[in-house]
């Protein structure tokens, strides 16, 4: 059987929870698998700056994995040194907002070219991209599925569980939850506690992440399998 070829927005509670880590091994994934991967991270916030360049090291990596030949200004457009979300941090910059428009429009490209997207946002799935939309909009508009990446504390299970009532109420299609490990202490606990929040929270367990180890091949296949039915209830 063809496997599906998947939209995804990749999203998480906060920064730094490995939402790269994870949309580097699935577009590498599925080129592997033959298919034309497309990947987008619109909007950049916390950048490094060097020789007077405001760097895209995370849409770099994406466009790595994938073998992608898409220009960095396509794939990452606004980039920002402060680390908030996006319209605080072009403020903060002094920098012009993100153009949602502009940023749909590449998106709507990037999709017409390729067999499959991977889309990483920028803060959580909440903020905003300039002042009427934010990145459900965007996820909405493209029929992108929801891969939430979470880490174990109860802290980010708190918010993510936020964010996926706020999923559903925008009526995305919601994919499933990844816990990612960052830190070794509590990994002997960590199937266990993502379990229970997968149950909680009524949502698809793709799997878990130990601290400092691959993306699993079994959530790879689990994310090519056919969407289950209601998932985007």
């Amino acid at each position: 059987m063809t496997p599906a070829a998947p939209s995804l927005l990749i999203s998480a509670p906060a920064p730094r929870a490995g939402k790269t880590m994870v949309g580097c091994a699935l577009a590498f994934a599925l080129k592997v698998r033959g298919m034309r991967v497309g990947v987008m991270k619109p909007v950049a916030v916390g950048c490094a700056v060097r020789e007077g360049a405001t760097a895209a090291d995370d849409a770099a990596a994406l466009l790595a994995s994938a073998s992608s030949e898409l220009p960095i200004v396509a794939v990452s457009p606004y980039r920002y040194r402060s680390s908030a979300p996006p319209l605080d941090a072009a403020r903060a910059d002094g920098a012009p907002p993100p153009d949602f428009a502009a940023i749909s429009d590449a998106l709507g490209g990037i999709q017409r070219a390729h067999d499959a997207v991977i889309v990483e946002d920028a803060w959580r799935l909440d903020a905003q991209i300039g002042a009427a939309h934010d990145f459900a909009d965007l996820a909405r508009g493209h029929g992108l599925a929801l891969v939430l990446v979470t880490p174990a504390d109860p802290d980010s299970f708190a918010t993510a569980a936020a964010l996926i009532d706020f999923a559903r109420r925008r009526q995305l299609e919601i994919r499933g939850v990844i816990v990612n490990a960052l830190a070794s202490a509590g990994c002997e606990a960590l199937n266990g506690a993502a379990r229970a929040f997968a149950e909680a929270n009524a949502v698809p367990l793709l799997g878990v992440v130990r601290y400092k180890e691959p993306l699993a091949l079994a959530i790879v296949e689990r994310l090519l399998e056919p969407a289950p039915p209601g998932a985007a209830d």
